[in-house]
């Protein structure tokens, strides 16, 4: 059995590839779940794509039935309460695979997650007998209220009281954007609870739809994803018993952040599969498209653009099934709610890596695509136009990702202060050492150039945190342009080092060719990498210093980073882009 990873561990330790779960090691059960999966998309829900995207509401619920006729919305329910009780990777193959269709993909994604979660996770046992058997039969449907007018990211400061009285708490206050909320049965709703005129706490309510005083606005006009149902709500002295209250008074923050975190580990699959499937269209236009005489598919400048995406999506298809093997080892189905509070958070971390490079993968992909369409692109008849509108709002959900760069250097720093990561004395030693180090190349071998680009992105980090923290202290987190570069640089190094173990652990496999593919792919993404993390370490360096010092750590980063040698850049985009136009797309895909 696979040791229990700890959150950030990556940076400060070298991984060990039996630790690591690559998607080349999915079950029979996997690949068959994922197979049903898309046809159930092909045959079930795309032949009715331009009734949902009508806003039809009844057949988002019609859907959503045919989809637990599947066990698709129970995939994550224990099998005590009707559900399947399926791993974190299964919910992350369904993730992938039914976001080919935006508007029910989060209709879906909401009832199996965010909607649903905060029960299976921290429902006591009447509240998981009376809710989750109909969530996962979807006679239920689930919402999730949290963000209000006055507050979006900020979630702590929400205005939403519920108070104390006798055996009730009586809600007032106003939600809005609230995913499925004008088809949702019942909702879980955050409230700062008052007891005896005391303020105790964010707290979560188990809120049904049929209650007096609760009543659902109209529906948004949204840019994209507009088939699916969001709505603001509304509390008018709502009363709901005890028994509707969700764990405990002043805990709701730590369910609300929490299942968040869930949230957007799925989010990065479901961006990485939509990715995928936009690719696909791209690339199947590409070929079909003539001009000057020739497939524009043979274009050097539009392989450039296939090669660049699928090194994105290779990279953070990898990750993600890392994230979720690491899930999966260490936050069973049937946890006890006082030890999910604390496990669900601990790879909050990797969680804002995967939703932050997944959203933004997939709003390269669009943008990409719909460029090789031309003007083509722009015209809503072709699938490149909707892809660009519904990909925006994955960068604004589950938190922003300027939210979410945040959230990795802060729960690195708190880590470090627990003495949970062993950052600061590393960071420390390595700012004092670094003006004489040199870096030794290694002899080369199959991805050793790559492996060592590694290590030395993580030196990097280390510098910038040493000198950062000296500069800042916990006031870090104020400072957020070099906060959220050197997030980026983590993630960075997450993401190629996903894509490097999982090469090395194919080699190992031994299916060298696929190996090969692999590999040209990891060169290629720190091909481009090394460019980013380059000009997001000046950003940091000159935010800190000036004169001689700045010049003296600018020229300490050029030093560490030169002797890496490129390769052929030109032959890397035209090896890789042949590939996925022979395949019709990513081709790296096992389910």
């Amino acid at each position: 059995m696979a040791e229990i990873i700890k959150g950030g561990q990556f940076l400060v330790e070298e991984a060990k590839l039996e630790n690591i779960f690559i998607p080349e090691e999915f079950t029979e059960e996997h690949k068959i779940i994922a197979k049903t999966a898309s046809e159930f998309m092909e045959r079930e829900v795309l032949p009715y794509d331009k009734e949902i995207e009508s806003k039809n509401p009844e057949l988002l619920k019609k859907l959503l039935k045919k989809c637990a006729e599947y066990g698709f919305t129970g995939a994550e329910i224990s099998e005590k309460y009707g559900g399947m009780g399926l791993d974190k990777r299964t919910s992350m193959i369904l993730a992938e695979k039914l976001s080919v269709q935006s508007s029910f993909a989060i209709t879906w994604g909401v009832q199996i997650g965010i909607g649903s979660l905060p029960i299976v996770y921290f429902g006591n046992e009447e509240q998981k007998k009376k809710y989750l058997p109909k969530v996962a039969s979807a006679d239920l449907i689930g919402a999730y209220a949290l963000t209000e007018p006055c507050c979006g990211s900020d979630a702590m400061n929400i205005k939403t009281k519920a108070i104390l009285d006798g055996n009730n708490w009586i809600i007032n206050g106003q939600k809005i954007f609230i995913t499925n909320g004008g088809i949702a049965d019942f909702y879980i709703v955050f409230a700062r609870a008052i007891v005896n005129n005391e303020d105790k706490g964010i707290t979560a309510f188990i809120v049904e739809r049929n209650r007096e005083g609760f009543s659902i606005g109209n529906e948004y006009h949204k840019m994209g994803m507009v088939g699916s149902s969001t709505v603001p709500l509304f509390f008018d002295n709502v009363k709901i018993p005890l028994e509707n209250q969700l764990y405990e008074i002043g805990k709701g923050y730590k369910i609300a952040f929490g299942i968040l975190n869930i949230g957007r580990y799925k989010l990065g699959a479901s961006t990485i599969g939509s990715s995928k499937y936009i690719l696909s269209q791209g690339i199947k236009y590409a070929k079909e498209r003539t001009a000057f005489g020739k497939s524009i598919a043979e274009f050097e400048l539009i392989r450039e653009k296939i090669a660049k995406i699928i090194s994105l999506i290779y990279v953070g298809e990898s990750a993600s099934y890392r994230i979720a093997g690491y899930m999966d080892n260490y936050i069973p189905l049937d946890i006890e709610p006082s030890q999910a509070i604390e496990r669900i958070s601990e790879y909050s971390i990797e969680h804002s890596i995967i939703k932050v490079f997944g959203s933004e993968t997939l709003d390269f992909t669009v943008d990409e695509v719909l460029q090789i369409y031309g003007g083509y692109g722009y015209i809503e008849d072709y699938p490149a136009a909707r892809a660009y509108r519904d990909s925006r709002i994955n960068r604004i959900w589950e938190g922003t990702n300027e939210i979410n760069r945040q959230v990795i250097t802060g729960m690195l720093l708190r880590k470090a202060l627990k003495g949970d990561l062993p950052l600061v004395p590393l960071a420390l030693k390595f700012a004092n050492e670094v003006i004489s180090y040199i870096p030794e190349m290694p002899e080369y071998s199959f991805l050793s150039r790559e492996k060592f680009a590694i290590e030395i992105f993580k030196k990097i980090f280390l510098m910038l945190s040493a000198l950062a923290v000296q500069k800042y202290g916990e006031n870090i987190r104020d400072a957020q342009i070099v906060s959220s570069s050197i997030a980026d640089i983590v993630s960075h190094i997450f993401l190629a080092e996903s894509g490097y173990l999982r090469a090395m652990k194919i080699l190992n496999m031994g299916d060298s060719k696929r190996a090969q593919d692999c590999a040209k792919i990891v060169e290629f993404y720190i091909y481009n990498a090394i460019k980013d993390i380059e000009e997001k370490s000046i950003k940091v360096l000159s935010s800190l210093f000036s004169g001689d010092e700045q010049r003296m750590y600018i020229s300490t980063l050029r030093k560490l980073l030169r002797w890496y040698e490129f390769p052929n850049y030109t032959q890397l985009v035209n090896e890789i882009s042949q590939k996925a136009i022979d395949n019709n797309g990513y081709y790296l895909s096992v389910i």
